[in-house]
C-alpha cells in the first residue's frame, strides 16, 4: 500500500470547565503495511479521550479499514497508535494506478463527534 495522509484539528471545550482543549490527528499509511497515528493536545492542560476511524481509498476502489482507535490526552501530551497489517481489512487487495485517498471519520473528544477542519 502507498504512504498516504490524513490529519485533522478537533477543538473541545473540556467537560466541566471553561478550558478550550485542541486535539491534532494525523495519519499515515506505511509499506509494512502499517497505520501509524498521533494525536497530539495542542491546547490546554484538561483530560480528553479523542477516538477516530481510519480508511484509505485505493486507487481501484478498494477500502482498507482499520480498527476504531481512542488514546487519553492531558496536559499537552502525545500518543502515538500503530494499527498492524493483520488488523487493516482489504489491504491484501489495494491497488491501481491513482493515488489512494486517505480518512478519517467518526472522530470524537470524550464521546462526542466533532466537526473535523483538515490540515
Amino acid at each position: 500500500m502507498r504512504t498516504v495522509v490524513a490529519a485533522v484539528l478537533a477543538a473541545v471545550l473540556a467537560t466541566g470547565c471553561s478550558e478550550s482543549v485542541n486535539v491534532s490527528i494525523n495519519c499515515v499509511t506505511t509499506a509494512a503495511p502499517a497505520v501509524e497515528c498521533t494525536a497530539q493536545q495542542t491546547q490546554g492542560k484538561g483530560e480528553v479521550e479523542a477516538c477516530w476511524d481510519f480508511d484509505v481509498t485505493c486507487g481501484n476502489g478498494t477500502v482498507v479499514k482499520a480498527p476504531r482507535s481512542c488514546v487519553k490526552l492531558k496536559d499537552g501530551s502525545t500518543e502515538k497508535v500503530t494499527i498492524p497489517g493483520d488488523k487493516l481489512t482489504n489491504s491484501d487487495q489495494c491497488a491501481g494506478d491513482t493515488k489512494p485517498v486517505a480518512k478519517l471519520s467518526n472522530t470524537t473528544l470524550n464521546g462526542k463527534a466533532f466537526e473535523l477542519n483538515p490540515k
